[in-house]
C-alpha cells in the first residue's frame, strides 16, 4: 500500500465525514439549542460530548460492531427504537418548555440553571442515540479504507474525524452563542424552542421508521 493511495483514502474519508456533518440533523439542532439558550461555554461542552460519542461510534465500527449490528437485525432494531424514543422524548421536553416558559426575555430569567455536565451529557446521548452511525461508518470504511491499511492509518482516521467534528460543531456553537443570535433567542425563545423540539421529534420518528439518514448526523 503506497503512501499516496493512503493519503487519497484519508482525504476521501475526511470529505465524506465533513459533508455528512454539515447536513442538518440532531447534532446541529441540539448544539444550536444549547449554545443559543445557555451560552458558548455550555454549547462547547455539548460539542465535546458529540465528539466523544462520534469517536465511540467510529472506534466501535473499526472493531467490527457495525457488521455485527447489520447481521443481528433484532439487536439493531432494538437499539434504533431506543435511540428514536430518546430523541422523541428530548424533543417533547423542548416542546413542553416552549409551551410553558415565559415569552420573550423573561424566559432567560425563568430558565433553571443547569450544571455544565448536563450539556456534555446531552451531546453524548444525542449522538449515541442513533445506531445507524455504526452502519453508516461500516459502509464508508468498506468502500474507502484500503485493504491491509497500517495501524497509523486508523489512528489518523480517528484523529481527523475527531478534529473535524469538534471544529464544525464548535463553529455552530459559537455562531449561535454570538450576541446577535443570543438576542434573537431571547426575543423568540418560545418559537425557536418549539422548532427545535419539533425537529428532534421528527428525527426520532424518521430514525424509528428508517426513512432518513439525516437522523444519523
Amino acid at each position: 500500500m503506497t503512501a499516496p493511495s493512503l493519503l487519497s483514502a484519508l482525504l476521501a474519508l475526511s470529505a465524506i465525514h465533513l459533508v455528512g456533518a454539515m447536513v442538518p440533523g440532531p447534532n446541529i439542532v441540539v448544539t444550536a439549542h444549547v449554545a443559543g439558550t445557555r451560552g458558548a461555554r455550555q454549547g462547547l461542552l455539548c460539542v465535546a460530548g458529540i465528539v466523544v460519542a462520534t469517536l465511540t461510534w467510529v472506534s466501535l465500527t473499526l472493531a467490527g460492531v457495525g457488521i455485527v449490528l447489520q447481521e443481528l437485525g433484532a439487536l439493531y432494531n432494538g437499539l434504533k427504537l431506543a435511540g428514536a424514543a430518546y430523541l422523541v422524548w428530548l424533543g417533547a421536553r423542548m416542546l413542553w418548555g416552549a409551551i410553558w416558559q415565559a415569552p420573550g426575555p423573561r424566559a432567560a430569567a425563568s430558565e433553571p440553571k443547569r450544571l455544565p455536565v448536563a450539556a456534555f451529557r446531552l451531546g453524548v446521548l444525542t449522538n449515541l442515540a442513533n445506531p445507524k452511525s455504526a452502519v453508516f461508518w461500516t459502509s464508508v470504511f468498506i468502500v474507502a479504507v484500503p485493504p491491509s491499511a497500517p495501524v497509523w492509518f486508523y489512528v489518523a482516521v480517528i484523529a481527523i474525524i475527531g478534529i473535524q467534528t469538534g471544529l464544525w460543531y464548535g463553529l455552530v456553537a459559537l455562531a449561535f452563542a454570538a450576541p446577535p443570535a443570543q438576542a434573537a433567542f431571547q426575543r423568540m425563545n418560545r418559537y425557536l424552542a418549539g422548532l427545535a423540539g419539533s425537529l428532534m421529534i421528527g428525527f426520532g420518528i424518521k430514525l424509528a421508521l428508517g426513512t432518513d439518514d439525516a437522523a444519523a448526523r
